[in-house]
């Protein structure tokens, strides 16, 4: 057999992520197996194992991805002519857009939040992954924070870090409840800049 290109195995591991996607959404983490993901696509267990030794790995090359598909389209968090905290809100109104926008991603989302079980093994195995990747939101809030802190748009006495894991625990918070509301009869921001809102004039004000 020849062997196959760069692009060939990068197409084929994309259809795997793809398939197991589904069958995660589908079925829960615990519940799907190579065969289902195999069977999905047309493709032999065997031909799924070359690819990803377990569905750790999988589930951690399946994040991976979807953190650096963001990062390439979602445009990088920057000052805006109105102030870092306008670009604040504006990284924030661009990102649930792209979700709103794209299903697969509302679904993979629900999938992380909703329907991994996360065992021991599991976690420290994607955990030592992805690595840094996993603090995407929470870096991307405290750089600004930090820039808006030094420029006067923030007290000095306000706690960043603190401040950074509210709103990134309150965006969460927000992505969970859209993603797993099957009617998605509210957007993503509108739940989230009403609490976004009350944190960033509080913080504004503290002395």
């Amino acid at each position: 057999m020849a062997r196959k290109t760069k692009e060939e195995t990068e197409n084929t591991k994309n259809s795997i992520l793809q398939a197991a996607l589904n069958c995660f959404y589908e079925k829960g983490f615990s519940k799907t197996t190579f065969d289902d993901i195999a069977v999905r696509i047309g493709m032999t267990k065997g031909a799924v194992y070359w690819h990803y030794k377990d569905k750790a790995e999988l589930l951690a090359d399946m994040i991976i991805r979807q953190i650096e598909d963001k990062r390439r389209n979602v445009p990088v968090l920057e000052k805006s002519e109105r102030g870092f905290l306008s670009a604040l809100r504006d990284f924030f109104q661009k990102e649930g857009e792209y979700i709103e926008q794209h299903p697969d991603l509302q679904k993979f989302f629900f999938f992380i939040l909703a329907q991994v079980e996360w065992s021991d093994v599991t976690f420290n195995t994607v955990m030592g992954k992805i690595g840094d990747i996993r603090n995407f939101y929470l870096e991307k809030v405290q750089n600004i924070l930090t820039s808006a802190q030094k420029s006067g748009e923030l007290a000095p006495t306000v706690d960043v870090n603190n401040a950074a894991l509210t709103i990134t625990n309150l965006w969460n918070g927000s992505l969970h409840a859209y993603v797993a509301n099957k009617k998605q009869d509210s957007t993503l921001t509108k739940t989230f800049f009403y609490g976004l809102d009350i944190i960033l004039e509080r913080l504004k004000k503290e002395k």
